[in-house]
């Protein structure tokens, strides 16, 4: 019977590290290195770099770091957008924009290719609308147009984790120039959406369903339609 070992077998992380690139288990040596190099994307270290116990293979430059989480995606290509929700409803719970209502505010912008799914918890919509494409080589332009979109815009990544607000739908954050913008004309509110390219760092921001059914692929290594 195979004995699988669990990542609460290693004390630490540098453990699970060691495990994962010397194991002796042929049949899953390239499962094994594949968790490797997906740990050490996620905690911002050099993959490359055989471990040991100096632990040199933690020292990587800091754009380094951030270009090998953003090559590593996830399969079929999302676009993860903020700040989808409206408000909080009667029962108190957030409300947001829809799933049809998201898609055709992306057709007015010139992306109709993707299929849009709202996140939900415990307290209702999360503010987050995630945007599926197809798993092919059409459906990963798609997405990386659409991500290049928000980035043209000021409203990528990077701004969205300087905004990042505390508590999205609070009774103020519709005066928050940065969330919400006022037609002049009509003096219609508006939300302002953020987005980018989903990747291994961004798996706790889609449900579960959707964790389930994704795999991560290598943007650089992707060899067009499967």
């Amino acid at each position: 019977m195979q004995n699988y070992r669990s990542s609460k077998d290693f004390s630490d992380m540098h453990g699970l590290i060691m495990h994962t690139y010397y194991s002796d288990n042929a049949d899953l040596r390239v499962d094994h290195l594949g968790l490797h190099k997906a740990l050490c994307v996620l905690m911002g270290w050099n993959y490359s770099k055989p471990p040991d116990n100096s632990k040199a293979y933690r020292f990587l430059p800091a754009d380094e770091a951030v270009s090998n989480q953003e090559d590593l995606i996830m399969w079929p290509p999302v676009v993860i957008v903020h700040n989808t929700i409206t408000g909080k409803g009667k029962d108190g719970r957030m409300e947001g924009l829809g799933n049809k209502a998201m898609d055709s505010k992306l057709r007015d912008l010139g992306f109709g290719s993707g299929k849009c799914k709202s996140m939900y918890g415990r307290e209702g919509h999360l503010g987050i609308t995630v945007v599926k494409f197809a798993s092919d080589q059409s459906g990963l332009i798609d997405a990386v147009r659409l991500a290049e979109y928000f980035e043209k815009e000021n409203r990528g990544r990077k701004a969205w984790s300087h905004l990042q607000p505390l508590t999205l739908g609070k009774d103020d954050d519709d005066k928050n120039p940065n969330l919400v913008k006022v037609d002049e004309r009509n003096g219609e509110k508006k939300r302002i959406f953020y987005g980018y390219l989903g990747t291994v760092a961004d798996l706790d921001k889609v449900d579960f369903d959707m964790r389930n059914k994704v795999v991560i692929e290598s943007r650089r290594e992707h060899k067009g339609p499967r």
